[in-house]
């Protein structure tokens, strides 16, 4: 049989995952063999994955029908599963953004008994490498493992991977750490008779909290009030029934969820999730996770998740200027240069000291040996070496607890059930865009390294 080129086409995806065959013109069977195709494949740069079915078919009979057929294909990497937290535990503070939730109602505190199972942590999965056609090892990702650890009156077995209380009391989940804490109660507004309110455990304040005042706790807060231009700081969760009216000078930070009615003129901050019943107006919002905003909008200042914002409405008809960021947190991303920097430089001051380390060593073993202000130098920079490693140690541990914190880029979306309007500034990641035009019922994301819109 002469060239099969001369009777066969073969197609090769981009992302050389596949073979296909196609006939040009009739072949006789009896004159190919399984062999002589394989070779062909071979020679045309396929080298794995072979059908050896539907190469016996092809030389076997000349059918026009099943033309173009798959004649090679690769094995897709599968990658590891991340660490996961399973809850033992009544946990009725989670947050369900599906539910319709009274804001006016206050969060019932989950409690726990000494030495109660709390939860366990599931290791994360190995990744599997795939190959593709060309025989090219395609690599896998390995899960990444969840950091979390145990914090007041809670302990971590290590055998069983599970945490367990010590000590009675409410339960507060942050991103990083499992508390069991005591709850402080405000009866009404904070005044000058209650003065600011900073506790180890979770409070409930049951009324407002004026200008200027503090709360900080180090397990969740729940206000049932408004918040004005005070501060709020809760390691847990923090729910506000009302809403803050900060006059850009108000804040509130949490390490979870911040559930609130409204935000104006505000700071605000989440470990977890945003979740507003109405509107964001003119404030700086940042979030780990999602910001929802179901049945308002956004106007003004700038908006920041890690892997969602939802909204009614984005702008509005005035065109004022607003910033959405999805897919990284700003905040984080800015660290993280910081840490690159600081990791570069502390590379080169350790290379620069071994090369000057690595010189007194080889004079040490020379005949004329070291001096005693050479000998001085090298107990420095023996002492300069430890300290160097260390803190580059410090600073790759933070660089690599970051890269669990900061978003994806290809998972992040930002979706609008109302309207997108103009002149809302767009960024996801690296990618950045403005909008031009009124867009309805509209989800944003990132595909093939663009900023791309289409309905809900």
């Amino acid at each position: 049989m002469e060239s099969l080129q001369e009777y066969f086409d073969l197609s090769i995806s981009k992302d050389k995952m596949s073979a296909s065959l196609d006939v040009k013109q009739e072949y006789q069977p009896d004159e190919l063999t399984a062999e002589m195709l394989l070779n062909w494949l071979k020679e045309n740069n396929v080298q794995f994955g072979f059908d050896h079915t539907v190469i016996d078919h092809v030389v076997s009979e000349y059918n026009l029908g099943i033309y173009p057929v798959e004649v090679a294909k690769g094995i897709e990497p599968v990658h590891g599963e991340d660490g996961q937290i399973e809850f033992l535990c009544e946990r009725t503070d989670a947050l369900d953004l599906d539910e319709k939730r009274n804001f006016r109602d206050i969060k019932k505190i989950p409690s726990l008994k000494e030495d109660e199972k709390i939860a366990r942590i599931i290791e994360p999965t190995k990744g599997k490498p795939g190959r593709n056609i060309l025989d090219k090892a395609l690599p896998a990702k390995n899960g990444k493992p969840l950091l979390i650890r145990a914090g007041k009156n809670v302990r971590y077995d290590e055998n069983t991977n599970m945490f367990h209380a010590t000590a009675v009391g409410q339960l507060s989940v942050g991103p990083k750490v499992i508390n069991v804490f005591d709850t402080h109660e405000v009866s009404g507004d904070l005044s000058m008779k209650t003065g600011n309110v900073k506790f180890v455990g979770s409070v409930i304040i049951r009324g407002n909290v004026p200008d200027g005042y503090r709360v900080e706790a180090e397990g969740d807060v729940h206000i049932y009030g408004l918040v004005e231009a005070g501060h709020i700081e809760a390691g847990g969760n923090v729910i506000i029934s009302e809403g803050i009216a900060g006059l850009k000078k108000g804040t509130i930070k949490s390490g979870g969820d911040i559930t609130i009615n409204y935000i104006n003129q505000a700071n605000v901050q989440a470990g977890k999730n945003i979740v507003v019943q109405n509107s964001i107006m003119h404030s700086t919002c940042v979030a780990k996770e999602h910001i929802y905003c179901k049945s308002g909008n956004i106007v003004g200042g700038s908006c920041s998740a890690g892997m969602t914002i939802e909204a009614k409405d984005i702008g509005n008809k005035m065109d004022t200027k607003t910033e959405i960021a999805i897919g990284i947190n700003q905040e984080q991303f800015q660290l993280e240069n910081q840490l690159n920097l600081a990791k570069k430089t502390l590379e080169n001051d350790l290379e620069k000291l071994n090369k000057l380390g690595n010189g007194l060593e080889k004079k040490a073993q020379s005949s004329n040996g070291l001096s005693s202000k050479e000998r001085i130098l090298l107990l420095k920079q023996r002492n300069s070496v430890q300290l160097t490693e260390a803190k580059l140690e410090k600073v790759e541990q933070q660089i690599a607890s970051l890269h669990v914190e900061i978003g994806e880029e290809d998972k992040a979306r930002l979706m609008v059930k109302g309207t997108l309007y103009p002149n809302v500034d767009l960024c996801f990641g690296k990618y950045q865009k403005t909008t031009l035009n009124v867009q309805k019922f509209t989800q944003v994301y990132i595909e093939d390294g663009e900023i791309t819109s289409q309905p809900l």
